[in-house]
């Protein structure tokens, strides 16, 4: 059995949107699938779901986005000078992904509504819908209004080759009823065609890909709450009560089980990057600023984070000003996210005043890229039943369950993910927390549960945001639905993350589509624009 990789790339003109893919699995489809060696060019079934699949793989640019703009505005991190990155440069990463991909699923649906045995492909045409909704929701958080009912069809006629735009509501809503629609139809019958070696996503669970698809309705309704709160809580609601990841449930893609993919993030924080811990999540995961980490409370702050060169825990200012002492700007061999540091830990001669993120967190190219998380629903249920939404009755005790849940998940994920990275040699962490670290760090004053709900409901955004560290766009848009209520301090304008509230449209689209962008945006596009979700 051939196995497509989902690491393979697509490159498709924009305007066109078809993927001409080789074939895979031969086991369920037969004729459907033709093997590698016999040259087939024609797009089929399982080669056009793979197109999808391999696209969920971040595409190259996001890292910059994320390290010159998105760190600073959701304040997970601080940069000690501005980028030398231009935004519109990298703006068509998310962008061009996902338009190849809906090109693909587009063909998929007609491809099997066409196949005599459509009826026992439910699955194969539920397992595209939950990629596309969940790519379409990531998509539009970044941009806001975009192409969407008539995009991807180009390759059906030149009416579409300028698709109109779509506001962001009927994205959200669209989207998310489309993962309503798999969660209801996905079916363990035997009679499904499956798409054997080749479903590299979830290897054909079909449970999983119910908890995922579940779990992201509860996700994007609570971004529609303050805009649609009638059919948030109706989603909300419903979602409660399917199946939903548990807190040991952490879904995304995994090097170690999908063959040769590098998840290499090393790039990002090299070169124009400036990365920092900022003053912002030191502040969120330490009592005191005892440079010597005596303060530090949450068990996480060692993983992500490490001293500068002198030993110390020092934070670069979220908002610095004049009178900040400036970063030394090592660079090379010398900067303390070099490739050197794998073999040659202490960098000899390199002074860098700030402590840095851990060197081991952006040079190990096993840790996985997570779509979501059990630790997230948890903090998502805390959120509900702080607040009583949902058909929920506001209860600060079952808040607290949920809360301390979501806690512990995040805090053992990422001592499990570090205690097994092969790379990880200084100052690796146990493979899990013992109960008396846990205790303590749930104890503390900085997380310790308050039944107050408005504090309490700080303590959660503030630890929701924590636990998506790895996730930053995922942070950004928490960061925007909740008005910025996660943890933040007033940025100057000056600051590279300064009223960064979505990434402008790229420029191939006001090249290609220019009538329908200047009519969603007026002939201006700028980041400080607010998207419709924010209040």
């Amino acid at each position: 059995m051939k196995q497509y990789n989902i690491i393979g790339k697509l490159f498709v003109p924009a305007a066109l949107m078809i993927t001409t893919i080789f074939s895979s699995c031969e086991k369920d489809f037969g004729d459907i699938n033709k093997s590698w060696d016999n040259k087939v060019y024609e797009a089929n079934i399982s080669a056009l779901y793979n197109g999808i699949a391999s696209s969920m793989v971040e595409p190259g640019g996001t890292g910059n986005l994320l390290t010159s703009w998105i760190y600073q505005n959701n304040q997970m991190a601080a940069m000690y000078a501005a980028t030398g990155y231009r935004m519109d440069n990298f703006s068509g990463a998310y962008w061009n992904n996902y338009y190849s991909a809906l090109a693909n699923s587009k063909e998929l649906d007609k491809k099997i509504t066409a196949d005599p045995n459509a009826a026992n492909m439910t699955n194969v045409q539920a397992m595209a819908k939950v990629l596309i909704a969940y790519k379409s929701l990531i998509n539009t958080f970044v941009y806001g209004d975009m192409p969407y009912i008539d995009a991807g069809k180009g390759f059906t006629s030149s009416d579409y080759y300028r698709p109109k735009y779509n506001t962001q509501a009927e994205v959200i809503t669209a989207s998310i009823a489309d993962l309503k629609w798999a969660v209801d139809n996905f079916s363990t019958n035997s009679l499904q065609i499956s798409l054997g070696a080749s479903e590299t996503i979830f290897q054909n669970d079909i449970t999983k890909w119910i908890k995922f698809a579940n779990s992201l309705r509860l996700r994007y309704a609570m971004t529609l709450l303050t805009k649609d709160a009638p059919s948030a809580n109706t989603i909300i609601s419903e979602a409660l009560t399917k199946p939903l990841l548990t807190p040991d449930d952490n879904f995304g893609l995994y090097p170690a089980s999908v063959p040769n993919l590098i998840l290499d993030r090393g790039g990002w924080y090299r070169g124009n990057s400036y990365i920092r811990m900022g003053s912002t999540m030191w502040n969120s995961m330490s009592a005191t600023d005892a440079t010597d980490g005596s303060g530090i409370y949450d068990l996480r702050c060692k993983i992500f984070f490490e001293p500068n060169s002198a030993g110390k825990w020092a934070p670069y200012p979220q908002a610095p000003t004049s009178s900040t002492p400036t970063e030394t700007g090592n660079s090379g061999d010398n900067d303390p996210y070099a490739e050197k540091r794998l073999t040659s830990y202490n960098i000899v001669g390199a002074s860098y005043n700030y402590a840095p993120l851990n060197f081991y967190y952006t040079a190990d190219k096993t840790f996985p890229q997570l779509f979501i998380t059990g630790s997230e629903i948890s903090f998502l249920k805390a959120e509900i039943y702080n607040k009583g939404i949902g058909g929920i009755a506001a209860n600060p005790a079952t808040a607290k369950i949920y809360y301390e849940e979501g806690i512990t998940a995040s805090v053992k994920l990422w001592y499990k993910l570090a205690n097994g990275s092969s790379i990880w040699i200084v100052n690796k962490p146990a493979a899990a927390p013992t109960s008396v670290e846990l205790i303590a760090m749930l104890s503390s004053s900085g997380v310790a549960y308050d039944p107050i709900p408005a504090n309490g409901l700080k303590q959660i955004y503030k630890q929701l945001w924590i636990s998506l560290f790895h996730q930053p766009f995922e942070g950004w848009t928490l960061a925007r639905r909740t008005n910025y209520a996660t943890p933040s301090v007033t940025l100057p304008s000056t600051s590279p993350g300064f009223n960064i509230f979505k990434i402008v449209y790229p420029q191939s689209e006001i090249d290609g589509n220019y009538e329908n962008w200047k009519g969603i945006t007026g002939g201006t596009d700028a980041p400080t624009t607010k998207l419709w979700f924010m209040n």
